[in-house]
């Protein structure tokens, strides 16, 4: 199938008695955006905007990597583009955000790999912005571990996503690109940092 026939809420199912809401083979968990946007800044709070910032590109590269395992071992897609592609299509179906690919290069042999795109609606940016206002940094910490997450799964090496533009610093939206570390200059040295023990 292609990444834009896929249904998330077809394979959602919600067990009243028992209390347990699955997608597949994982419990699924259902919260408000601002629920996540006060808790996302209560750690800001706790701990400074470096270490939340790494903890939520830490936890969302484990989510999109298993996430992708999870949809290979699940679903057969028409070829090795459109299971990339579920991963935004996965982001867009719940709520965190309308990703839109714009470009994807990749050769293994080579070790070539590019993605970009677009990401409208952000929810977190739009909760940054609300509690802290607007950023001279990129703020959509938790998308941007995820896209390394899932391409790198996709991939099998790593792979580092930065967003050069975001609302959350006041551009009119958020834009992904993904590429090997070896690839990236200085401007991605923060992420390479962070996601160096994966």
């Amino acid at each position: 199938m292609k990444a834009s026939d896929f249904n998330m809420p077809e394979d959602i199912r919600f067990d009243f008695n028992s209390g347990i809401t699955t997608f597949r083979d994982s419990r699924l968990l259902i919260y408000d955006a601002n629920a996540i946007g006060l808790m996302r800044q209560e750690l800001i709070n706790l701990v400074g905007i470096e270490k939340a910032r790494e903890f939520f590109v830490k936890f969302n590269y484990q989510n999109g990597y298993e996430e992708f395992m999870n949809m290979k071992n699940n679903y057969t897609f028409d070829n090795e583009m459109e299971l990339l592609a579920s991963g935004p299509t996965i982001h867009t179906w719940r709520g965190i955000v309308k990703a839109n690919p714009k470009e994807l290069r990749f050769n293994r042999e080579s070790g070539e790999f590019y993605f970009s795109g677009v990401w409208d609606n952000s929810y977190e940016a739009e909760q940054h912005l609300e509690f802290n206002g607007q950023s001279a940094d990129p703020v959509c910490w938790s998308l941007v571990g995820y896209a390394s997450g899932w391409a790198s799964a996709f991939f099998g090496q790593k792979l580092i996503t930065i967003e050069p533009v975001c609302k959350g610093k006041g551009d009119n939206h958020c834009e992904w690109l993904v590429k090997p570390p070896a690839d990236w200059g200085d401007e991605a040295k923060l992420y390479i940092d962070i996601l160096k023990e994966f």
